[in-house]
């Protein structure tokens, strides 16, 4: 049996949901059937400093030759990195994606992809000129049963849809919780319902 062929991941941010990631990453390809692929966290950056990175990279149980850079700059110039999963603020990743691409590297970007379609259609461009691999990280869409149900719907076992409907109620004084100029609900960082709390449900529907 030939060896499994190895990605390298650079992961640019260390917030929780990179943790989150980064450690479903990591789980042995092997737990679900697959053997002809494996991964690997070569590098980390915070921008930050190098310092939050390499607790990030510990935290995670990253190898320990994996690199820790203090600037996203660094890590897209790493050359033992294949492929960047981005995972900072929704705000941010058109520039941080385009800063991967243009240093020829593959990009996983979490969703919220971009802020609006011009700037999707750059970065989809970008990556087309330079024969880059580029995706949002919509995990749901590979869930058995989302694959079953769009099964279901292309050979018409449930007839045809005309409407979907999805539900996503979060039973909060917004300004109580988050106030008025958290990223969450500030206009200027991209924040309210649609790119934050309703991609799921946007998503969804489009599978």
């Amino acid at each position: 049996m030939p060896s499994p062929h190895t990605v390298r991941w650079g992961i640019l941010a260390t917030g929780g949901i990179a943790q989150t990631f980064t450690k479903d990453l990591l789980v042995d390809p092997l737990t679900r059937g697959v053997s002809d692929i494996q991964h690997t966290v070569t590098a980390a950056a915070s921008s930050s400093s190098a310092d939050r990175a390499k607790k990030f990279l510990q935290d995670c149980n990253c190898p320990s030759d994996a690199a820790a850079y203090g600037s996203y700059e660094e890590l897209v110039k790493d050359k033992n990195v294949d492929i960047i999963y981005v995972a900072t603020p929704h705000s941010h990743h058109y520039q941080n994606t385009m800063l991967a691409l243009l240093a020829g590297k593959h990009v996983l970007c979490e969703k919220a992809f971009t802020v609006n379609a011009a700037q999707t259609k750059k970065l989809v461009e970008t990556a087309k000129s330079k024969n880059l691999f580029l995706m949002e990280a919509v995990w749901t869409r590979y869930f058995p049963l989302s694959m079953q149900i769009r099964e279901m719907i292309e050979h018409g076992e449930i007839g045809a849809v005309h409407r979907v409907i999805a539900d996503l109620s979060v039973n909060e004084d917004v300004e109580k919780t988050w106030g008025t100029e958290h990223r969450m609900v500030n206009m200027d960082l991209a924040g309210g319902a649609l790119l934050d709390r309703k991609s799921p449900h946007v998503t969804m529907q489009c599978l």
